[in-house]
């Protein structure tokens, strides 16, 4: 992918928070939050999927967790068959199965597919259940060996994999040296699940640990494509054989590699993984967050087909937020990551919200969406309320956040959890030999409510998220409808849709800065220059793709769009003479202005680096190559 981009630093950089311009109107509208789950009302929900069906965008299919005393655990599937505004359940685990994980997905002739984890899963691997009649009806179909975080997909691509079955997940084995390694395994099925191919696996080497797959996709080629977390240190307890990672304390160093796979083949074989990003994971329990990634790929997109898109949630600035990067050259490479949550970071000493469960998903139109949990009103960050940003520019940029949900959910401890039980070792199934250990502990949803989410965008270009919160008491299902009010747009404006990216062919010269801490107003003066083969030719415009500080909340000033974060526009055609740049040639100097707010003190660093940014941003040069 093109990974050109001109980057301006005053000072010297971390990653920081890609900023929405404050005063942009808003492109996005949601409808009324809907209760999913209301014909279980008092029945605790967490983790789940939700899902569109290709074939009719009324069709809406949710598959989720449940908890209760008298099962446990279990999956439940709910059907809308109005877009969204009404819901029914159609499929229930009983209570010998103790399921989790649920996982649902719908081919391209509507045929409704859905899966979970069984307590028997070690032994006699996963279920699968298939519905031919729009996810009302289900029936037993196949499965697949043991896997955890199971995820299931149909390719609709058109290509010569069309209509193929893809489960993936990832599960422990012992290799033959004794070592308990862990492996991303893919199964496939060309007759919609009666039958499975044999898994083709990625295993985890030296003292790795592949963790954490997100769900999978399918470009227009059938290539199909996920990512998955790698740890890199785990260890075995000499005495019970368990496999233990190395969750840090906060605040977590970059100890996973987030890593995307891909197969050619219709998952006969998988490609070597690449690294997309070093990961700063949240810990479980100190961040409130599961370690998981989601995925989504525009394949229907007449601009940005086969863009394929990841969100996950990191701790590198502190608290936990969410994380976002793009491929536009199938998976290969990936541009630097982004800060989707958009709200302003506080000076110390106020602790930092950590944001968990992001989602992301494109509609037919190609617009990406990203919804997750935010915490960002309420001081003790114990609460939080759903949230969606929306980019149509194919992830360069995004427009403001938008709430999803009406209500805050407040999550301290006080909510109708059971204690939950275990014991292993000994001559227990779960690890055994060694000492017994048994426990009594709280569980995780009394401050998280499962490890993953989603959002869907159905056949209208509607989005539909799926989120969990308890304004009534209960842990409950709740969706609603988002419309977009705008297609996807090249360089995100129609005012810049014709132009070219000249970012390959130029740079920025730098002639002064000066950074203003009375006013707390940063400046730096810069050339244009044509350092190509090529003749530029105007308008020259500045296209502002981040904008980032080390040292408090950056916005632009003077952008001739009057937008003051990523998608801000600079018009710097008065400073070329003639209108135009030969080889070698440079502008005149114009000036970058930049407010500061909310700044904190300089901390002293080492010696031989500067630990403190002002200011940087990335931006794009817009323009024409001459004929």
């Amino acid at each position: 992918m093109s990974r050109h981009l001109i980057a301006i630093v005053i000072g010297v950089a971390l990653v920081g928070a890609n900023r929405a311009p404050a005063e942009a109107p808003s492109i996005v509208t949601v409808g009324p939050n809907v209760q999913v789950s209301a014909s279980m009302a008092e029945t605790m929900h967490g983790e789940g999927t939700i899902v569109a069906d290709p074939s009719d965008a009324r069709r809406l299919l949710v598959c989720s967790m449940i908890h209760e005393p008298a099962i446990a655990q279990g999956v439940v599937a709910y059907l809308s068959q109005d877009a969204g505004g009404h819901w029914e359940r159609t499929f229930a685990t009983g209570p010998e199965d103790n399921a989790g994980d649920p996982a649902c997905a719908f081919g391209p002739d509507g045929t409704a597919y859905l899966m979970f984890i069984p307590e028997s899963a070690p032994k006699s691997g996963l279920p699968l259940f298939r519905s031919r009649d729009g996810a009302r009806t289900w029936i037993s179909v196949g499965g697949t060996g043991s896997l955890d975080r199971e995820t299931v997909l149909v390719d609709g691509s058109g290509s010569r994999f069309h209509g193929r079955l893809y489960v993936h997940g990832t599960r422990v084995i012992r290799s033959t040296d004794g070592i308990m390694r862990t492996v991303l395994a893919l199964y496939p099925s060309t007759d919609g699940g009666r039958t499975f191919g044999p898994p083709v696996e990625r295993v985890s080497l030296g003292r790795h640990y592949i963790f954490a797959s997100a769900n999978s996709v399918v470009l227009s080629d059938g290539r199909w494509i996920t990512v998955f977390a790698e740890f890199k240190e785990f260890w075995e307890d000499a005495d019970s054989g368990r496999v233990r990672m190395a969750f840090a304390p906060p605040p977590e160093p970059a100890y996973v590699s987030l890593r995307a796979v891909a197969s050619d083949d219709g998952g006969v074989s998988l490609i070597d993984p690449i690294t997309i990003a070093e990961w700063h994971a949240p810990n479980h329990y100190a961040r409130y967050s599961s370690p998981i990634p989601s995925l989504a790929a525009d394949t229907k997109g007449p601009l940005f087909r086969d863009r394929v898109y990841v969100a996950w949630p990191d701790t590198r600035l502190g608290g936990t937020d969410v994380l976002f990067s793009y491929s536009t050259d199938r998976a290969r490479t990936w541009s630097r990551p982004i800060v989707i949550n958009d709200d302003l970071r506080q000076p110390p000493p106020a602790a930092p919200p950590n944001h968990l469960l992001p989602s992301v998903g494109v509609n037919n139109a190609g617009v990406v969406a990203v919804t997750w949990l935010d915490r960002r009103d309420v001081p003790d960050r114990l609460a939080w309320r759903a949230r969606i940003r929306v980019s149509v520019d194919g992830g360069e940029t995004f427009q403001p956040s938008v709430l999803l949900s009406e209500a805050p959910a407040r999550f301290d401890g006080t909510e109708h959890w059971s204690a939950t039980s275990s014991t292993a070792g000994g001559g227990s199934s779960l690890f055994p030999g060694g000492l017994l250990q048994s426990q009594v502990f709280a569980p995780r949803v009394l401050y998280m409510p499962g490890d993953y989410a989603s959002v869907a965008g159905d056949r209208d270009g509607v989005f539909h998220p799926y989120w969990i919160d308890n304004r009534t008491g209960w842990h409950q299902v709740w969706t609603a409808t988002v419309n977009v009010a705008a297609k996807p747009i090249k360089n995100g404006a129609t005012d810049l849709s014709d132009l070219e990216d000249l970012t390959p062919s130029t740079t920025l010269d730098r002639v002064s800065a000066n950074d203003d801490r009375r006013t707390q107003t940063t400046t730096m003066t810069v050339r244009l220059r044509n350092t190509g083969t090529r003749r530029l030719e105007g308008p020259f415009k500045i296209r502002l793709i981040s904008v980032e500080s080390d040292v408090g909340n950056v916005e632009v000033a003077g952008a001739s769009n009057g937008l003051t974060g990523p998608g801000a526009v600079w018009d710097v055609t008065s400073y070329v003479a003639g209108g135009y740049l030969d080889p070698g040639s440079a502008s005149r100097p114009f000036t970058f202005v930049f407010r500061l707010h909310d700044v904190r003190a300089f901390v002293q660093g080492h010696t031989d680096r500067f630990t403190s940014i002002v200011v940087r941003f990335f931006s794009r040069v817009l323009g024409h190559f001459a004929s």
